[in-house]
């Protein structure tokens, strides 16, 4: 009896174990953790599965069109401007796609945070399969608002990023790594001075 008792035991703890495994695992944490790991080991591939640059990019649609033409009585130039946005946002996407994922590569970029950092610095609000994320204390005075979605697989992605914090971030972390100094030429040797005349 006292065996079958410890049986039981072990069965509902494996069970717990499991079940709070694959929790964590379809978690918008999990997917936290493992941008902060593509971020960390340099891996645009892994950045890349979880998060979704098409996605946040259309949610942006209206800050680039504020951006390009601010003038909200413009009503017919802002529906031709946002039609051209729209045709050219898949060439922009892979655009985005390529210059991210060289910036993430860059063996150079040192200090960057860790999943577990990252993690703790993300306050989650769920709401479905939706999700609202305050990233904050990673340096000081700085945050980021992400939105994040479930996808069919069960994995969460991030789909939304707040184009104000973006843009801070942005102008701070990210387009340093994009603007690569340029290499420095040789300089020639200053030729020798002639000889003073004799007197």
């Amino acid at each position: 009896m006292r065996r079958l008792g410890l049986v039981l035991l072990m069965v509902v703890l494996a069970g717990s174990g499991f079940g709070a495994t694959y929790f964590f695992l379809r978690s918008p944490q999990w997917s936290l953790y493992q941008v902060g790991k593509a971020i960390h080991n340099h891996d645009p591939r892994l950045f890349m599965a979880y998060v979704d640059v098409g996605q946040i990019l259309q949610s942006q649609k209206d800050d680039i069109l504020d951006l390009i033409l601010p003038d909200q009585e413009q009503r017919d130039k802002r529906d031709m401007v946002r039609q051209l946005i729209t045709a050219f946002m898949g060439p922009i996407t892979d655009q985005v796609r390529d210059k991210l994922s060289r910036v993430i590569a860059d063996q150079g970029r040192e200090n960057l945070p860790s999943s577990w950092a990252l993690l703790a610095a993300a306050n989650v609000t769920r709401n479905g399969d939706n999700a609202l994320v305050v990233l904050s204390g990673l340096a000081q005075g700085e945050r980021l608002r992400l939105g994040m979605q479930r996808a069919k697989d069960g994995y969460w992605r991030v789909v939304q990023i707040n184009a104000q914090d973006l843009r801070q971030l942005a102008a701070k972390h990210l387009l340093p790594g994009l603007a690569k100094p340029a290499q420095q030429q040789p300089q020639p040797e200053p030729a020798p001075a002639a000889p003073a005349p004799a007197k």
